[in-house]
């Protein structure tokens, strides 16, 4: 072996002298062995039989060597070639006598000096490069709709087994779904071309409780929204592409046509025969794809896994059967109303009235669809000012109000699906939609940072510089992936509710069973509902009564539900920090969600502090850079970031090879096939980490639709599954997670904030009624316990809510329940600071309004109500508390209008001793805390009621 590496040495000092340079010119860089086995052995005449042999070596340098221009006329050789011959540490000059073969052989001589000015280039052969055909370049390829196409409405549009076609779609939402699926399929085919197969069949056929078509269609939604959104059909697209037989069938067709192109490239004999087409026909014929095309129904035989007599087991699946179809059919309703509003806000535009102030920018100026419903979802005319490279590739776009005005009062929080794109100079939407998420909103109030994604390396957000732009919100289940998952939830349910595999077997018993089910349960041993003793565990003795008893009942582990009402001020946040904790302790793995991404992002900055081994998942541009650190991929990269070093540094000498052999077809084609096999174990070993670091994490944190991610359900079920803010969510949702675990935790207060609903006809069948409220009253409320002692407030502003609320069983510590303003510290004795509640009525006795103090309707037309007389009242009221020594920042001024929220804030803004007051709507103030708080009710009734 020494002999070979001297000759291979000897070799190069030659060529390099011949060349025109010295021999200590060409450095000397390490490489690794594979590298050079394929530079050096494998492409020589005899490589099959002399890998390492001297003779294939000196073949294959020679074959190097020719691909270079640098021969005998005066050029130096690269310093590449050295560094592809490092293994070696021989630095001397053998003689020539040495080289056992004629340099003729390797060497290709010019034989006059033209051929040497101008060397023969020869012609290499490119590999086929998939790209999506029929896009369009820019906005100016942008399909306009017809009015015919502009008419259709999503709640009229006929979904069967049947694919949607131009007739019922229109041509914009057909080339928009056409353009998706070809970089799904161009994908696709790539992946066959790069040999992973495996994972192609992963892809389409599914992975865990994602299969068959609900699989598919999360599969397509990132093509999807990568593309465009023709511009007034934002509603018809969201539609549409949830709709599995439209999206198989436009899919089939341009993998079909990337597979014949292909073909005629060479690159297959036969594309009928590929292994991409025999998976999809396969797919095709599947008993799953025939299900979902054909509407066939699929009755399977009803059995329990508990060992529950037949007869029961039947009662409870019909319930559950019942249930599903339910839901299902108001999830739907709810999502075609979503759309329809969603496309009314998309097109609204800018009305100022002629009364309107002039001064206003016109982003507080847009007129809602709906009138008699206020919304503040849309900001219009933002600056796009800068763009980076966030968590998960994303581009995250930091955008500015014009003229450095603030932005306006908005619902928008981070994790929010947004419509973007560029507007006139009205403020109406000029292009079509580019979908992306909310990362953060600027603690200046004036800028907002949205993460967009970007395929095939067509930057299209950069086309957001230099122009107006819009952002709108997506409602909730018109994402399309939210509402696919919402529908898996219940079909897993439906299917697996009362099967022996289901982990969570005895939570679906308990609620869809009557008292009999109930009793069986607990007579067979399989249920308990007593608390747990705390025997040999370090519990916090500072929890009161209500709160050690909500622990110890969250603790028995025989209990498959608890719900825990927390009302304001009890502590339920901090309890679940000690439930969790002490669960951990007792050896079970703890899946925690919440509906929000914020919720789960405070949950996960509580638990950080406790040495728990904890790991957040989700979209990255949707996870709080406070909380970064925690997230999945952080802790990934963290791991591989030596690998990812010796990686790169191995991926940039190959690279620097291949340049230097680029007219050798056969040495380049090698080195891309090294290349090529860096990036699989790249991607091999990713997954391995990811797979790691999920099955040894003690507490695993999503939102409820992020814990249906593959990479959660991949992992072994969880033994507790809590879910806080529970009575903020729409049941389907929090079936995700619960199908999970053994067992499950729901906090929250049916009191508080509801679901969000937006039809009527599902409101009132029952969509807007959270599973924590619906479990609460069943068996004489054994399910539930109730935190019972407050932390936050003056018992005088407890009893209110303690008596039309609660039934009078909410009590304040004592702790809190006489704390006025005046004992906080450098806070002086007035009349203001030693009252702990004021209320002021604008109205007088005989039911007139004071001067000045009558509500008008927004001239905007958002639907909003202001008051001026109220927020001057609130003006001097927030300087009586600053001239008492209240800090600015511990105040806060809440209305449920947006309008008085922008009034006050204006007003507000205009005296720079009011700058750290935080004035915002009730909703986005919810579960914070201030120590004075100032609420603004703009409206008044005679009759007293509300």
């Amino acid at each position: 072996m020494r002999a070979c590496w001297m000759r291979i040495w000897r070799l190069a000092r030659v060529y390099a002298v011949m060349a025109g340079c010295t021999f200590s010119a060409m450095r000397v860089t390490k490489c690794d062995s594979d590298r050079l086995c394929w530079l050096l052995g494998l492409y020589g005449k005899e490589r099959r039989g002399r890998y390492f042999s001297a003779e294939g070596a000196m073949e294959g340098i020679g074959s190097c060597f020719r691909g270079f221009s640098a021969v005998f006329n005066g050029s130096c050789i690269r310093e590449g070639i050295a560094g592809s011959l490092s293994h070696s540490p021989h630095f001397f000059a053998p003689p020539l006598s040495r080289i056992r073969r004629p340099l003729s052989i390797f060497l290709s001589l010019p034989s006059s000096p033209a051929q040497r000015s101008t060397p023969v280039r020869r012609r290499r052969k490119r590999k086929a490069v998939l790209q999506p055909k029929g896009r369009p370049k820019g906005d100016d390829a942008s399909c306009v709709p017809s009015a015919e196409e502009a008419s259709i409405r999503v709640g009229t549009l006929y979904q069967n087994g049947d694919p949607l076609g131009r007739k019922e779609l229109g041509k914009c939402v057909v080339r928009w779904i056409c353009q998706g699926m070809r970089s799904m399929a161009s994908d696709f085919a790539s992946a066959e071309l790069q040999g992973d197969f495996p994972e192609l069949r992963q892809r389409l056929i599914g992975n865990g409780a994602s299969t068959g078509s609900l699989a598919f269609v999360i599969q397509a939604q990132p093509y999807l929204h990568a593309v465009p959104v023709p511009k007034g059909l934002e509603a018809l697209c969201f539609k549409a592409c949830t709709h599995y037989p439209t999206l198989f069938d436009h899919f089939q067709r341009e993998l079909r046509d990337i597979l014949q192109d292909l073909q005629r490239k060479s690159v297959f004999s036969d594309w009928r025969s590929t292994e991409s087409w025999k998976l999809l026909k396969e797919f095709a014929s599947s008993a799953q794809h025939r299900e979902a095309v054909r509407k066939t129904p699929h009755a399977k035989p009803v059995h329990s896994g508990l060992g529950m007599e037949l007869g029961k087991a039947k009662v409870i699946q019909s319930r559950i059967e019942e249930f599903v179809d339910h839901m299902s059919d108001l999830l739907r309703i709810e999502r075609d109303s979503e759309l329809e509003f969603t496309q009314e806000e998309l097109n609204a535009v800018p009305t100022p009235d002629e009364n309107s102030d002039s001064s206003k920018p016109i982003e507080y100026l847009v007129s809602h669809g709906q009138a008699q419903q206020e919304q503040c979802d849309t900001i219009c005319n933002l600056n796009a000012i800068s763009s980076s490279i966030g968590l998960g590739g994303m581009h995250l776009v930091l955008f500015r109000v014009e003229r450095n005005n603030r932005l306006p009062p908005t619902t928008l929080s981070p994790g929010d699906m947004v419509c973007v794109r560029t507007c006139d100079s009205r403020g109406a939407g000029a292009t079509s939609c580019m979908q992306g998420f909310v990362n953060n909103l600027g603690e200046d109030g004036c800028s907002i940072t949205v993460a967009l994604e970007s395929r095939h390396g067509d930057p299209t957000f950069s086309k957001l510089f230099g122009k107006s732009v819009r952002i709108d919100k997506i409602q909730g289940l018109a994402d399309a992936l939210t509402y696919e998952r919402n529908c898996e939830a219940l079909m897993l349910l439906q299917k697996n509710g009362l099967q022996k595999k289901n982990p969570s077997i005895a939570v679906v018993a308990t609620l869809f069973g009557d008292r009999e089910a109930i009793a069986w349960l607990e007579k067979n041993q399989l249920v308990e509902w007593g608390q747990l003793e705390f025997e040999g565990m370090m519990v916090n003795k500072s929890f009161d009564d209500s709160q050690l008893k909500a622990i110890a009942l969250g603790l028995n582990k025989k209990r498959p539900l608890l719900v825990i009402q927390g009302p304001p001020g009890t502590g339920k946040s901090g309890l679940l920090k000690e439930l969790i904790t002490l669960a951990v302790q007792q050896g079970e793995r703890v899946l925690v969600t919440a509906p929000t991404n914020a919720a789960v992002d405070n949950m996960v900055e509580r638990l950080s502090g406790n040495g728990l081994n904890i790991v957040r998942v989700g979209n990255p541009a949707r996870i709080s850079a406070s909380v970064a650190s925690k997230s999945l991929g952080e802790i990934v990269n963290d791991q591989l970031a030596n690998f990812k070093k010796e990686f790169e540094r191995k991926k940039s000498d190959l690279r620097k090879d291949l340049r230097h052999c680029l007219k050798d077809d056969s040495l380049a084609g090698g080195i891309r096939q090294l290349l090529k096999q860096l990036g699989k174990t790249l991607k091999k070993k990713e997954k391995e980490t990811i797979k790691e670091v999920l099955s040894s994490a003690q507490v695993i944190l999503s939102t409820n639709t992020g814990a249906a991610d593959p990479l959660i359900r991949r992992v072994e079920s969880f033994d507790l599954v809590i879910i806080d803010e529970a009575a903020q969510a729409i049941e389907p949702s929090c079936w995700i997670p619960i199908l999970q675990g053994k067992r499950c935790i729901l906090a929250g207060d049916q009191c508080q904030l509801a679901p969000v609903i937006l039809s009527r006809k599902a409101l009132e069948g029952g969509l807007g009624i959270s599973l924590l409220e619906r479990v609460s009253p069943l068996f004489d409320g054994i399910l539930a316990t109730k935190l019972t002692v407050q932390y936050r407030m003056h018992d005088a502003i407890a009893n209110w809510a303690s008596r039309e609320m609660y039934d009078g069983l909410l009590q304040s510590s004592p702790t809190v329940s006489s704390h006025l303003l005046v004992d906080s510290p450098f806070v002086k004795a007035t009349w203001i600071t030693q009252c702990a509640l004021l209320l002021l009525d604008t109205r007088m006795p005989y039911g007139s309004l004071y001067v000045g103090c009558e509500e008008h309707l927004d001239l905007a037309g958002t639907g909003s109500f202001y008051n001026e007389g109220e927020a001057d009242i609130v003006v001097r009221h927030v300087f009586n508390l600053i001239y008492s020594g209240v800090s600015a920042s511990a105040i806060a001024v809440q209305s449920p209008y947006i309008a008085q929220v922008q009034l006050l804030r204006d007003k507000l803004d205009e005296f720079p001793e009011a700058s750290g007051v935080e004035v915002a709507t009730i909703d986005s103030f919810q579960g914070r805390e201030a120590d004075a708080v100032i609420i603004s009710m703009i409206t008044s009734l005679c009759h007293q009621v509300i």
